[in-house]
């Protein structure tokens, strides 16, 4: 009985010892999993960008119309792309930062996210409406491929988000949403 509540006793201490460290830090294996990801994600995106600038090429001895969709759709990428490789610069640099400042440092990521997020919907919502004017099957295929490759975009930086925002110093009538 004894070695039972010395044991419940050991458990408890080790329970309020970890709770008055306060909220665990992101991990870093985490974090920078989720950048890594989205690294990978903008150079697959900047080929399929490419690629719908190839495709654009193609179609200039055909309709002007037809070049103009899917020159208009290729800077959608563009633009999309420019936003996570931004998020993907600043996120990177993270691990410089100084402890007595990231909790400024992930404030102000997770509002540039949460801006990040609605760019790259909106983006998505651009190809969408080009995409039902575009008769290349190629370009048609390659927007196919940027549309899900944004959302996965969108995705990492949900994720993100979800990682840094217990550690922004945002002021609770202020929260954040997604």
């Amino acid at each position: 009985m004894r070695k039972l509540a010395v044991c419940l006793l050991s458990v408890l201490i080790g329970v309020c010892l970890i709770a008055a460290e306060g909220p665990a830090q992101p991990t870093e294996s985490g974090l920078k999993s989720q950048v890594e990801k989205l690294y990978l994600n903008y150079r697959q995106l900047d080929h399929v960008y490419k690629d719908l600038h190839n495709a654009a090429v193609s179609e200039i001895s055909g309709s002007d119309i037809q070049l103009s969709y899917i020159q208009k759709a290729y800077l959608f990428v563009s633009e999309a792309n420019l936003v996570c490789y931004y998020q993907w610069q600043l996120l990177s640099i993270t691990p410089y930062i100084k402890n007595e400042r990231k909790s400024d440092f992930f404030t102000l990521r997770v509002k540039g996210l949460d801006k990040a997020i609605f760019e790259s919907r909106d983006r998505i919502n651009s190809l969408k409406l080009y995409f039902g004017f575009i008769e290349s099957p190629s370009a048609r295929k390659l927007i196919d491929s940027a549309i899900g490759l944004i959302e996965g975009n969108i995705y990492m930086y949900e994720q993100i988000f979800t990682i840094l925002r217990p550690l922004t110093n945002t002021p609770d009538k202020f929260k954040l949403k997604i």
